[in-house]
């Protein structure tokens, strides 16, 4: 199954709709020591929460108690996506003491643990590539508006920050003839130095609403 299935089945689903999941993570992070990963990532910290950035919005998490938070028009709410939660959580538990990033560019589905070829049907990217089909200025204004930086890939190529050392790239290559429009994201051949393979579908779910 691909790792998108989970991860397009969240999108719209509030984290603490999920009270397991959401339970053990706060847990996890309860009473969390950031020196380790401040360092490792270079975040700032207070006494009370350390701070990072996803897709261009600034996030903090509760050292006391796990909880995470968006700021949004000047204030904080604890009140997160089913997937946008798990990227950071995940970003923040899996990165390795000394992670990597290698400049060298794969398929998302070729990552650590996920089989090689392109499942026959994507939750997330075919449905997009069908609403951007013969639409492609309409897509560059979207990734333009998301903080996309233009790439010379495809017949529309941006390259997008999740975290400052995980980017995104999406190439979309326009339909001909007996060929579909078709949407892929590649993602450094490192990137599990910092989440787990599975992140990837929840990054690029969060992407494609930033796009919708």
């Amino acid at each position: 199954m691909s790792v998108n299935y989970h991860a397009a089945q969240s999108r719209g689903v509030l984290f603490e709709n999920h009270e397991k999941v959401s339970e053990q993570w706060r847990q996890e992070f309860s009473q969390y020591d950031p020196a380790r990963i401040k360092n490792t990532l270079h975040l700032e910290t207070d006494e009370e929460y350390l701070y990072l950035q996803y897709f261009s919005s600034l996030y903090r998490l509760c050292l006391k108690n796990g909880v995470l938070e968006k700021k949004s028009d000047e204030t904080w709410s604890d009140q997160l996506y089913f997937n946008e939660a798990m990227a950071i959580y995940h970003f923040l538990y899996y990165t390795k003491d000394m992670p990597v990033i290698s400049g060298s560019w794969v398929p998302s589905q070729t990552v650590d643990g996920v089989v090689s070829r392109r499942p026959t049907a994507d939750p997330l990217l075919d449905p997009f590539a069908r609403k951007y089909s013969g639409k492609l200025e309409e897509l560059r204004t979207a990734c333009e508006q998301a903080d996309g930086t233009k790439l010379d890939i495809g017949d529309v190529g941006y390259e997008f920050e999740a975290f400052p050392q995980v980017h995104l790239r999406l190439i979309f290559w326009e339909a001909e003839e007996d060929f579909p429009a078709q949407a892929q994201i590649l993602v450094d051949r490192c990137v599990t130095d910092f989440i787990h393979y599975e992140t990837i579908g929840c990054l690029i779910a969060d992407l494609l609403d930033r796009l919708d």
